[in-house]
């Protein structure tokens, strides 16, 4: 991932990478303020699927080299829905192919429900974020990594997560592991994480599964019409396959054009240790 830019949206220094030509296809990372997930997490996929489309990743609010928010009151997946709409339009993009993970597949799903004139694609990755909650979920996952937090983080710290998440251990690469370092060792990662240990679960948590359930609710109404194409890995320690499910037959019980595929050896980042195969779904789905 080279070739960074920047722009402000709403006020926000926000990091965005943009290549390839043809029709725009928008990547939303996963992970939450405070956490390494940025838009380098897409460094195995950027590339190949400039190839085929016009691919824009960028950090989302207050993740990677984008700006913390103002105030705590806005650690909020509301206002990480509202910084993604947003730069959709600091973009001038007015049709995209959106596609998002973990905790982005809950924004990339929103702006598909709410803004149905500007997605032409809905792709969802492995999240537990956005399916409806259930006890296949393990409860403490994220808890375990966040409680062994170093104070100053190292290289063994920022794998812990990826490796713990992943079938297969061969995505994590060394310019990988470099670029997460990097953002857990910025001063405005460590001041969000700090508001995280005592704003995730009186604030950011709440807003999130209201936003969540919202979102379903509105996909339920028939308020979701971009064709959705659902990818998940079989051994996701994280995000169950049967959130996939649950998604598939919701979605699908009102798009018609909805598909589901699992891929056998992979986690979480099945994005990562299988690009090749994804890229051809998506591919074979948008076009």
């Amino acid at each position: 991932m080279e070739n960074a830019k920047f722009v402000s949206v709403n006020g926000f220094k926000t990091r965005y990478f943009e290549g390839g030509s043809g029709e725009t296809l928008v990547l939303i990372s996963g992970g939450s303020f405070g956490s390494y997930y940025s838009a380098d997490h897409w460094s195995l996929n950027f590339d190949d699927l400039g190839k085929h489309f016009h691919v824009y990743a960028f950090d989302k609010l207050g993740m990677g080299y984008t700006d913390n928010p103002n105030s705590d009151a806005d650690y909020t997946m509301s206002a990480v829905i509202d910084h993604a709409g947003a730069f959709l339009r600091a973009m001038g993009i007015e049709r995209a192919t959106l596609m998002g993970h973990s905790r982005g597949a809950l924004p990339a799903a929103r702006i598909a429900v709410d803004h149905p004139e500007i997605v032409k694609a809905l792709i969802i990755l492995p999240s537990s974020t956005l399916p409806a909650e259930d006890p296949s979920v393990p409860a403490d996952f994220y808890k375990k990594i966040d409680a062994a937090v170093p104070p100053i983080p190292d290289r063994k710290y920022v794998r812990w997560e990826p490796e713990a998440n992943s079938f297969s251990k061969d995505h994590i690469t060394e310019d990988f592991v470099d670029a997460m370092l990097k953002i857990a060792l910025l001063p405005k990662t460590m001041e969000a994480k700090k508001k995280m240990a005592f704003l995730s679960d009186t604030v950011f948590v709440p807003d999130a599964r209201k936003r969540k359930y919202e979102t379903l609710e509105l996909i339920k109404a028939g308020r979701l019409r971009a064709p959705t194409l659902i990818v998940w890995g079989l051994n996701d320690p994280s995000a169950p396959v049967k959130l996939g499910l649950d998604l598939v037959r919701l979605i699908g019980s009102v798009v018609d054009r909805t598909r589901f595929h699992v891929i056998n050896h992979a986690g979480h980042y099945v994005f990562r240790e299988h690009p090749g195969e994804l890229h051809r779904l998506i591919i074979d789905f948008v076009r």
